[in-house]
């Protein structure tokens, strides 16, 4: 078995993997309620990045907390869309773009040794 060459062929996951989470600690969705009247800006952590308030909504506060809601769940969901709802979708995501045929020929040779 040889572990090196193995090692050595998942480098090209291991970047993609920095890159990738690089990539969504950078952007941010937005997700918004009542026509634009309240926004939430959801960092690809999903930590919130900002919420924003028109005037004219602030006077209800039953009303502005379903917004809020409204708006915080629509981040949400658009975050579930751009990077995956579960794990293993997230994971398909990151691998879409990587190039694993570095890692084929050490895989087959521990598969072949078994034999």
């Amino acid at each position: 078995m040889d572990i090196e060459a193995l090692a050595k062929g998942f480098a090209p996951l291991q970047e993609n993997l920095r890159k990738t989470q690089a990539k969504r600690a950078s952007e941010s969705v937005e997700g918004t309620a009542g026509g634009g009247a309240v926004k939430v800006r959801l960092r690809g952590d999903l930590t919130v990045a900002g919420v924003s308030i028109a005037p004219a909504a602030a006077g209800d506060a039953p009303m502005l907390e379903d917004l809020v809601s409204a708006a915080l769940n629509d981040a949400l969901r658009q975050h579930k869309a751009r990077y995956g709802a579960t794990v293993e979708e997230q994971f398909n995501k990151v691998l879409a773009g990587a190039d694993l045929s570095s890692l084929m020929g050490p895989l087959m040779g521990m598969l072949g040794g078994r034999r």
